[in-house]
């Protein structure tokens, strides 16, 4: 995917959700391809957005070389594990009670949801004096729900049981994931 379609494919999910995400159902892309071509260059976008907030638009202090690479590795490391992790165990975690066990679905659902996100947190990254709009993130939490039968054909209760579980188990594994990587850099970096 070039940049430009990665954006549409963003916008397309935030203005019409639907129609989008019987798009994305008739892929068939495995992980690997997704995370290359949709997740990896979001992430490249955050990095450059960690570059110039930190480097060039907060005024009132500079942060060292050393803070901004641990910064940009913890966000990286972060977000690749937390949605490797968090969709690989709803995937098992949800199986029995859903009859759905499609790992590269799960996944594509998971990222393709998440670029909402990932635009709210370059822009608070780029305009960090926009802190409070990283609670725009939660539409992705949306984008999830909305696209769950088209993904994972989990309808009803199904849809319901496999979003709540969903939640409650990627939830935990990114602030895990956030806080580890984060400590970890902290003392490497520090």
């Amino acid at each position: 995917m070039k940049f430009i379609d990665i954006l549409l494919r963003i916008r397309n999910l935030l203005l019409r959700p639907g129609e989008e995400w019987s798009v994305i159902a008739t892929e068939s892309k495995n992980r690997k391809t997704i995370f290359v071509q949709f997740v990896l260059p979001l992430l490249c976008m955050i990095t450059v957005a960690v570059i110039i907030g930190t480097w060039l638009v907060t005024s009132r202090e500079k942060y060292s070389f050393d803070y901004v690479i641990g910064k940009i590795i913890a966000l990286f490391c972060s977000l690749t594990s937390g949605l490797y992790f968090s969709s690989f165990l709803v995937t098992e975690i949800t199986a029995r009670q859903t009859d759905v066990k499609d790992h590269d679905k799960v996944f594509a659902l998971m990222a393709y949801s998440s670029g909402a996100a990932y635009l709210v947190i370059m822009t608070v990254e780029l305009f960090p004096f926009f802190r409070e709009l990283i609670v725009l993130a939660l539409y992705s939490c949306y984008l999830y729900w909305r696209g769950i039968p088209y993904l994972t054909q989990a309808q009803g209760q199904n849809r319901s049981v496999f979003a709540i579980l969903s939640f409650v188990i990627a939830a935990p594994v990114y602030m895990l994931m956030f806080y580890f990587f984060g400590n970890v850099l902290k003392a490497i970096f520090a």
